[in-house]
């Protein structure tokens, strides 16, 4: 099934993480592996990165130089992303600030690894899923390169580990399957397709004092989270109608300047109870 289809669950929390998967040197276009279009998806995969999400992971293909994988080796794939290379390193572009956590795979010269949870021989595991489970996450999202492979790999392992899952295939690039073929047999496994477009969309809609709670509190386990609460508050502030409610408006206002200097910045004691003041807002 299709999460368009219902586009109201597509609402992130903190019990939700996002899985970039290879947004790699390597697979862009001009890279030794490109992917048509791997760049293109790269502002989309930012966007989405300012969700609040409880986790964002990120996973790097890092090979040996003598890979399984690599046609000198009688493998399939062209030499790519060799680990400590530049074509390993993750695309400059990609705003990396919010990422928890890379997780490294394919390390093993024998054995290739798609996924992010484990290797393709399912002889040796990344802790991705205890990562999330530690963490309370119950849904992932992935997105990413390329998504018949290793997008597709992970999540039917997030399926098989016990997380719902959905593909954003929007923010996936595909090295030569179409997207609709892969997308129904993602579907045919249980596994929902969405759009970030339409994840985008619904997060940037007028949310309730309830969600915008939910929202600030996820930023609080940021190591910056002054700074980052203080411009989410200005931005809902600015963009979220709140009519009749001056309660919620002060409140906004009141995370809003804590950045403007040392005599404005609140503990995260004092930042919960404004928080609760605004999920109580009826």
């Amino acid at each position: 099934m299709t999460a368009n289809d219902h586009p109201e669950t597509l609402f992130i929390t903190p019990a939700d993480a996002l899985l970039v998967i290879d947004m790699q040197v390597d697979f862009m276009p001009g890279g030794t592996l490109g992917v048509a279009g791997a760049d293109g998806i790269v502002p989309l995969i930012n966007r989405l990165s300012e969700l609040p999400f409880g986790l964002i992971a990120a996973t790097q293909d890092w090979h040996p130089a003598d890979h399984v994988s690599f046609d000198m080796q009688g493998g399939p794939w062209p030499e790519h992303c060799v680990a400590g290379t530049k074509g390993a390193a993750l695309v400059p572009d990609l705003a990396q600030a919010h990422i928890g956590v890379v997780l490294r795979k394919g390390m093993h010269p024998e054995t290739d690894s798609y996924s992010a949870f484990e290797d393709n021989a399912r002889t040796s595991r990344t802790g991705l899923d205890d990562l999330l489970r530690g963490r309370g996450i119950k849904r992932v999202f992935v997105v990413g390169v390329a998504l018949e492979y290793c997008v597709a790999a992970t999540a039917r392992d997030a399926v098989r580990a016990g997380f719902a899952t959905v593909v954003l295939t929007d923010a996936c690039r595909s090295v030569a399957q179409p997207v609709a073929a892969v997308e129904a047999a993602l579907v045919s496994e249980g596994i929902e397709t969405a759009h970030a477009l339409d994840v985008l969309a619904l997060m940037d809609r007028g949310l309730t004092p309830r969600q915008i709670a939910s929202v600030l509190e996820s930023l609080l386990a940021r190591k910056s989270y002054v700074q980052a609460i203080a411009d989410k508050a200005l931005e809902m502030d600015n963009s979220h109608p709140h009519p009749g409610s001056r309660t919620l408006s002060d409140a906004l206002m009141e995370l809003a300047v804590m950045d403007a200097g040392p005599e404005f910045e609140l503990n995260r004691d004092a930042i919960r109870a404004i928080i609760d003041r605004i999920r109580s807002v009826r």
